[in-house]
């Protein structure tokens, strides 16, 4: 069985050989362990944890967003500064919302957008063919095709993002008609120089919290339900799976991610309020297919890799009868995650 083949039979509700393997970390892990395994390349590192996916985007070809100052912007126009919060890693925080003082919508025309002509397409359907044993998926390297926290907070502001939906909706609405305007096109433009070759179209956005949601189940619907539609309906088109990334308790909006088409919710964060596997699996396991599901919050970071396959094997117990189901962190591996615990959920997975 083919890596492809695995995910794609999970997907459809059937049990294959093993549980598909999902991967995320940050940067400092990945050199870390390429390190300490003695590994060179990305590619190397996937196929020694046995990875079922791969992914690939366009390259960047625009004006370059590296500032004099060490600063970076990003396509939207943001300003980003890395911040380290530890001798080995930190992390990009924005610095500079851009349309943070705008309050007009017809200030939003004379605004920079950025433009599907600032990417090469070119190679995505040769990229995708060299990796044609594996579930192929969207993403990282492009632009992280959301709407909420990307790019809405990081254009206006997190306090602007809750208030402006109740205070100054016209607005809010014109911008995410200008948000949307490039996400589809990009998407669309994605999907076609593919040819049809992309399994898996990954939308990445929080709307959670550790206690349940950020926004009313009613502003969501209203702003945001609308746009995440309209992104997977692009994908659709072409064939791909919709693959919904959204940390935190959402439990409250899998129905309406379920009427947009979703296909898989990522990362089932087990120590979010209501993300309990086996209620997930009874309600919903039937209708979509859960992704992550071991606990990057307590247990990959400070438990034993005994402790971390006991986990894994309790969660494939649970989540895998009947299919549905990619194993993976319910976070990007953090740097204060031991690499034999990394080892042994992966080690644990391939022995059950």
């Amino acid at each position: 069985m083919t890596h492809k083949e695995r995910v794609l039979m999970s997907l459809s509700h059937k049990e294959p050989d093993r549980i598909p393997f999902m991967y995320r970390d940050v940067p400092e892990v990945r050199s870390r362990l390429k390190k300490d395994l003695q590994l060179d390349t990305d590619e190397e590192l996937f196929q020694y944890f046995d990875i079922d996916f791969r992914w690939v985007g366009p390259e960047y070809a625009g004006q370059n967003l590296l500032l004099p100052d060490g600063h970076k912007k990003d396509i939207w126009g943001v300003e980003w500064r890395y911040t380290k919060f530890s001798e080995t890693a930190g992390y990009w925080n924005e610095v500079f919302h851009p349309l943070a003082n705008v309050t007009n919508p017809e200030e939003l025309d004379d605004y920079t957008w950025p433009t599907i002509e600032d990417w090469d397409f070119s190679k995505l359907e040769s990229s995708c063919d060299l990796y044609s044993e594996y579930a192929i998926m969207t993403g990282p390297g492009v632009p992280s095709p959301g709407i909420f926290q990307y790019p809405v907070q990081n254009l206006i502001g997190v306090e602007r993002s809750f208030t402006d939906p109740l205070m100054n909706p016209v607005f809010f609405e014109s911008l995410i008609e200008k948000i949307m305007a490039f996400q589809v096109a990009f998407i669309d433009k994605m999907f076609a120089s593919a040819n049809g070759k992309i399994d898996f179209f990954r939308i990445g956005d929080d709307f959670g919290t550790q206690q349940g949601l950020l926004l009313d189940l009613g502003t969501w619907k209203t702003f945001f339900q609308p746009a995440l539609k309209k992104m997977a309906d692009t994908a659709k088109k072409y064939g791909a799976h919709y693959y919904q990334h959204s940390c935190g308790s959402v439990r409250d909006l899998i129905p309406s991610f379920l009427e947009i088409g979703l296909d898989v919710l990522d990362p089932v964060q087990v120590k979010a309020n209501g993300m309990i596997p086996a209620e997930l699996k009874k309600e919903y396991g039937h209708l979509l297919t859960f992704s992550g599901g071991i606990d990057e919050q307590e247990l990959l970071p400070n438990g034993t890799p005994d402790m971390v396959k006991q986990e894994v094997k309790r969660m494939i117990e649970i989540m895998s009868p009947g299919g549905g189901y990619f194993l993976g962190s319910t976070h990007n591996f953090q740097d204060d995650c031991p690499t034999e615990n990394i080892i042994a959920m992966y080690q644990a997975a391939k022995q059950v």
